[in-house]
């Protein structure tokens, strides 16, 4: 069977940037349609309305509504992780808390961004599917978290008497909870996500050198 030369024009060239585009065009059309109407009630001719694409353009990239909520998700892990990298990066783990808290207050829209993560949330309680790539997304946070909180305990700027692990687990609790707060809307959202750090800091500070064990 005779190959096709490399420079055959037979056949359209992907282009990477353009799908990309598509690709974010679809799921912004996505979060704005379940922001109304939530992901169960959300049909895929809508989603593609919003998005402006047609329903036939939207399977090419995502082939059940399934996958479009697992591109959500990865899209949030990815959020939340670039907020790990940011705490890492700075001087210290109170200046790098925050940075992250300030971005995440300036960057957008808490109220809207809250809900859908709630949405997701709720989706995963009603889809096994779905729920197994919220824990899986839940274990990769958790465990980027306990690195960084075990290389900070390290440094002797956080208490080492919680195992890193569980003390990742409980700051995301502690963070999540308040998410399902901030999705109705509250008039103080600033002074709320300030006041948590101030908490997580206080309750992760290192016992003053006259309290701790001798070795």
């Amino acid at each position: 069977m005779a190959q096709i030369p490399k420079h055959s024009t037979l056949g359209r060239p992907v282009n990477e940037q353009a799908r990309a585009l598509r690709r974010e065009q679809i799921l912004a059309g996505a979060r704005m349609c379940v922001l109304r109407k939530g992901f169960h009630a959300a049909t895929t001719a809508e989603i593609s309305a919003m998005a402006k694409v047609s329903v036939a353009n939207l399977y090419q990239y995502f082939p059940t509504k399934d996958d479009l909520v697992r591109a959500l998700i990865d899209a949030d892990l990815t959020s939340d992780l670039e907020l790990l990298r940011i705490i890492e990066a700075a001087g210290s783990f109170r200046e790098g808390l925050g940075m992250a808290t300030r971005l995440v207050a300036e960057g957008g829209d808490v109220e809207q961004e809250s809900r859908l993560r709630l949405e997701i949330l709720a989706e995963a309680s009603r889809n096994p599917a779905v729920a197994a790539v919220v824990k899986a997304a839940d274990n990769r946070l958790v465990g980027a978290l306990g690195e960084l909180i075990s290389r900070y305990q390290g440094r002797g700027e956080l208490s080492d008497q919680f195992a890193p692990t569980i003390a990742a687990r409980v700051l995301i609790s502690i963070y999540d909870g308040l998410v399902g707060r901030l999705a109705f809307g509250l008039d103080d959202t600033e002074q709320l996500l300030a006041a948590v750090d101030r908490f997580v800091l206080q309750a992760l500070a290192p016992a003053p050198a006259a309290d701790r064990p001798a070795p």
